[in-house]
């Protein structure tokens, strides 16, 4: 009888999610924009958006194509406030000679960790029914 008791009870955790429940989810909003490097438009990149703070939540992300983004997966960005991080990426010259394997050109990225890694950029999403609309003019 106690087994079957624990059973049951571990079982309900398990299908309960430990208490993550679908209406858990975050209120989120559209987020789009553009990113500007050195007054260039980044042509190839990622920007990813981290929530900052106690609440925390995922992270959201989207690739920068000739100097846009948008992120709408899931409805968006979550509220709050974010850490944002660029990268952008250019072609290079491979110094290795080409192999069987090659799957096209390499690249680097090329924005310094000020933008990336190191980025103390931040942003405030607020609650509304249009997307966010930002522009990020970066600078060395």
């Amino acid at each position: 009888m106690i087994r079957s008791g624990l059973f049951i009870g571990l079982l309900s955790l398990v299908l309960s999610g430990c208490g993550t429940q679908l209406g858990d989810e975050p209120s989120r909003r559209v987020v789009q924009g553009t990113v500007i490097y050195e007054e260039a438009p980044i042509t190839d990149g990622l920007i990813r958006f981290t929530p900052l703070g106690e609440q925390g939540g995922p992270a959201s992300s989207a690739y920068i194509k000739n100097g846009t983004f948008i992120i709408d997966h899931k409805g968006g960005v979550p509220l709050g406030k974010h850490r944002v991080q660029v990268e952008a990426y250019r072609p290079v010259d491979k110094k290795v000679e080409d192999s069987p394997m090659d799957d096209g050109p390499s690249t680097e990225q090329y924005l310094p960790d000020e933008w990336n890694s190191a980025s103390t950029l931040e942003i405030q999403i607020e609650a509304g029914q249009e997307p966010h609309k930002h522009e990020f003019n970066l600078k060395k």
